[in-house]
C-alpha cells in the first residue's frame, strides 16, 4: 500500500500523458514522437502481452528483450511483495537488463531498420514538424 500511495501522482501523470499524446500523435513513446525513431522499449508492451498469452514468436518479433523484462519483473515483484524485501543487487540486475536491451536495440536498428513495426520511422515527429514550420 505504501508503494501505491507513493506512486499515485506518477500514475495520474502517466494516464494523462497517455491520453494526450495518443490523441495528438497516435503514438506513445516520447522518443518516437520527438525524433521519429523507435526507442529500445518500443513494442515492449505488446511483446510482453503476446509472450504471456502464448504467442511467443510474435512477441519476440516485436521486441526480443521482452522475456528478460518479464523474468526481471516477476523476480522483483516476488522479492518485494511476497518475501517483503528488496535485494541489494536489484539495481545491478536492472542495469544488466537495460544494457542488454540497449544492445539488442542497436543490433536491430543497424540490421533491420526500417522494417516492420515497431522498427518504423514516424514521419509526424516533432523535429520534422519544426523543420517544416521553419522552412515555411
Amino acid at each position: 500500500m505504501n508503494d501505491i500511495k507513493a506512486f499515485y501522482p506518477a500514475v495520474i501523470v502517466f494516464v494523462m500523458y497517455n491520453f494526450v499524446v495518443r490523441k495528438i500523435f497516435h503514438a506513445y513513446c516520447p522518443f518516437l514522437i520527438t525524433t521519429g525513431f523507435p526507442c529500445a522499449g518500443c513494442g515492449m508492451t505488446r511483446a510482453v502481452f503476446y509472450i504471456l498469452t502464448g504467442r511467443i514468436k510474435r512477441g519476440m518479433a516485436l521486441n526480443p528483450a521482452a522475456p528478460m523484462w518479464i523474468v526481471f519483473l516477476l523476480w522483483f515483484f516476488a522479492e518485494r511483495y511476497l518475501r517483503g524485501r528488496t535485494p541489494k543487487y536489484v539495481k545491478a540486475v536492472l542495469a544488466m537488463v537495460v544494457v542488454i536491451t540497449f544492445g539488442i536495440y542497436l543490433y536491430r536498428m543497424i540490421h533491420f531498420f526500417p522494417g516492420s513495426p515497431p522498427l518504423v520511422f514516424y514521419r509526424n515527429n516533432l523535429i520534422s514538424r519544426a523543420l517544416r514550420m521553419m522552412n515555411g
